[in-house]
């Protein structure tokens, strides 16, 4: 069994090395926060949709819907117990209403792409892993290429619903409180640059006239001209339910229903995917190089903005560190005490309605996606809105320096224990 701790803690510390890379670059000046916000910006809206697009289109098929389908099941259960644990646990400690979509967004989107592909690819090439053989005539290979190919497919569902719910959850809202004043006049200003009714108020008495415009004789407009005149504009029906749906779309959101598009349209994933094809030498190439550099770049940014607030908040201020320790204790203690238990049942009794409850792989691949920490894609969308930020930042420290490694460690000996008692 200690090679099953070694694997995990190895798997864990790959993440955490980067992370300690990017408070280095911090703390000798390479990185500031401008840069941070800057390289935060570009991957979100670069990078990480080549990630998405360049995993799910070479993973997603009709075959793979209709044979994964306990994939997409598991983790609309899983979110479902989560909201469920949020909702339940939120009310009992009082936490501000301000925090409610915060601590929701922590718990219920996990890390379900680097941290679980980095433990189960570990997983596999270790000794432990020839307990995850699936028949006499598995491998380490294969074993590796099915928990890789289960975890990417489930992060199809979870990135889908990060970048539009999730997304949509960390951003400023016009009940928030927060403001930002203009140095000049001391205006207030609202997420959308309007200014607010305070200062309209004190405003409308010293309005200056406008220059070099050719004034007209205006006249007093009712209240029903008004509407009237309004009602008459042309508002084209679909430019509206764009700017409706755009509200809750996101650039990697758009990419990964791109993704889908492709990878559920055979010609166009033949001319994209085949290896012989002139696209996929060139244009799918480059779409996976440029992917790849979005992990590092969150995990650099991460560790960067980790050492600046160590650096700048000398005292964790008490009307957050409640709702950061609730957010870590739903995520990282009460969802996997209640997904293991989900995950037993259905490889004990899921084999009359899936094969992939007899795969060993398949069973600890849901255990490990269920129970990582928050994901750390969840910083940057913070830093681009300018909300949580710091709430953020310490949910990941804690998450992954200090509560992860025994957590994780704990959960995959479980999920391995799981699987050789099944045998």
């Amino acid at each position: 069994m200690l090679d099953l701790i070694i694997s995990a803690v190895q798997a864990i510390m790959q993440v955490m090395i980067i992370v300690l890379v990017g408070a280095i670059l911090y703390s000798k000046g390479y990185i500031d926060n401008e840069k941070q916000k800057w390289l935060s910006k570009l991957n979100l809206f670069f990078f990480t949709p080549c990630l998405l697009f360049s995993n799910i289109a070479s993973v997603i098929s009709f075959e793979k819907l209709l044979a994964f389908w306990p994939i997409p099941f598991f983790y609309f259960l899983f979110i479902l117990l989560s909201w469920t644990l949020c909702q339940t646990v939120i009310p009992m400690f009082g936490v501000d209403k301000y925090y409610k979509r915060f601590i929701l967004a922590c718990v219920m989107f996990s890390n379900a792409n680097s941290l679980p592909v980095a433990i189960i690819s570990s997983l596999a090439v270790s000794e432990a892993g020839k307990t995850l053989y699936w028949g006499s005539d598995d491998s380490q290979d294969m074993v590796a290429a099915r928990g890789i190919s289960y975890t990417l497919f489930f992060g199809l569902f979870c990135n889908l619903l990060r970048w539009s719910y999730g997304y949509n959850l960390l951003q400023k809202k016009d009940q928030d409180d927060d403001t930002i004043v203009n140095d000049t006049n001391s205006t207030k200003f609202n997420k959308y640059g309007a200014v607010s009714d305070t200062s309209r108020r004190s405003s409308a008495s010293t309005m200056i006239e406008p220059s070099n415009v050719d004034l007209e004789v205006t006249r007093v407009v009712s209240d029903d001209e008004m509407t009237s005149l309004v009602e008459k504009q042309p508002t084209p029906l679909l430019t509206r339910i764009f700017k409706s749906i755009d509200k809750y779309m996101s650039p990697p959101l758009y990419a990964a229903l791109l993704a889908l598009f492709v990878g559920l349209c055979p010609p166009i994933k033949r001319l994209l995917y085949n290896r012989d094809s002139f696209f996929y030498a060139s244009v799918t190439k480059a779409i996976e190089s440029c992917g790849k550099a979005s992990v590092p770049i969150v995990l650099v940014c991460l560790g960067a903005q980790l050492k600046n607030i160590r650096e700048t908040q000398h005292d964790n201020s008490p009307r957050y560190r409640q709702p950061v320790s609730l957010s870590i204790f739903i995520r990282m203690v009460l969802t996997p005490l209640c997904l293991l238990p989900i995950v037993y049942v259905f490889a004990a009794y899921g084999l009359r309605w899936s094969e992939l409850a007899s795969d060993p792989m398949f069973i600890v691949s849901m255990i490990v996606v269920g129970c990582t920490p928050t994901a750390i894609n969840l910083a940057q969308i913070t830093q681009v809105s300018g909300v949580f930020e710091k709430e953020m930042l310490n949910v990941l420290f804690w998450s992954y320096g200090v509560i992860c490694i025994p957590v994780c460690t704990l959960v995959v000996f479980l999920a391995l224990y799981m699987v050789n008692s099944m045998n």
